[in-house]
């Protein structure tokens, strides 16, 4: 264990497991090139625990609560198991039975590795700092809350209890000296903490990167020259808040 950093990478994965493709009622080409965090498992690749989901959103997004009474995505189809894409059209027909059999599968073991890792670095460190790592489209897509056009290219996610408010502007300087245009909780808000912390340990540090995609990918969705750039980049930043934690 190199450090007390642990990288939650949710939404890296276009895999949906054959016995879930007949649930879906749509082409999902356009679903997965837009609703992909495309390559953040390699964008956030350092030497640090990680925890990625191994398949894609669209079948399960862990990042969602699991009781759609608590998550307001839920309203538009999209809590932890999707029944609308990112236009607003339904892309899914799921039995609340099936529902429920995704959840016990995927859901509920990612979020215990959470915790267990988590867990793990405060035995170990004394801390855990949880890094979040995403990125988005650069324009708002349909279902998306923002829809202010001016995007950012790097948006930080912080949580009150959870994220300290020095080290969210030590990311955001680290990031603006390098050219970036940096918002804080825009056009996305919070970082990921596991349940059994949540607001209960301050030793529990959550972060989220977001990075706009038009950076690193073109209109094909390809990586762009840019690319390994973008993640020195990130590295560097995620060095700064090794530092920042003292380590």
């Amino acid at each position: 264990m190199d450090s007390p950093i642990l990288l939650h990478i949710p939404h890296s994965s276009t895999i949906i497991p054959k016995e879930y493709k007949t649930d879906f009622i749509v082409d999902l080409s356009n679903e997965l090139r837009f609703m992909t965090d495309w390559y953040t498992d390699e964008l956030f690749d350092y030497p640090a625990a990680k925890l990625i989901f191994p398949i894609s959103r669209l079948v399960c997004d862990v990042e969602r609560f699991r009781d759609n009474r608590r998550e307001e995505m839920s309203r538009c189809g999209m809590g932890a198991c999707y029944t609308h894409g990112f236009s607003g059209t339904r892309i899914r027909s799921l039995s609340r039975e099936k529902e429920e059999q995704i959840l016990r599968r995927w859901y509920d073991p990612h979020h215990a590795a959470l915790t267990k890792k988590a867990a793990e670095n405060l035995d170990h460190w004394g801390v855990c700092l949880i890094i979040d790592c995403h990125s988005f489209h650069p324009s708002p897509l349909p279902y998306e809350p923002d829809k202010r056009s001016r995007r950012p290219d790097i948006c930080i996610g912080a949580d009150p209890f959870h994220t300290p408010r020095a080290m969210v502007e030590r990311l955001s300087k680290t990031f603006s000296r390098k050219g970036y245009r940096v918002a804080v909780n825009t056009p996305y808000a919070g970082a990921m903490v596991p349940a059994a912390y949540y607001q209960q340990n301050a030793n529990v540090i959550s972060i989220m990167i977001e990075v706009n995609r038009s950076l690193y990918l073109d209109r094909d969705f390809l990586k762009k020259a840019a690319f390994p750039f973008i993640k020195y980049d990130i590295q560097e930043s995620i060095d700064e808040l090794k530092t920042w934690i003292g380590y």
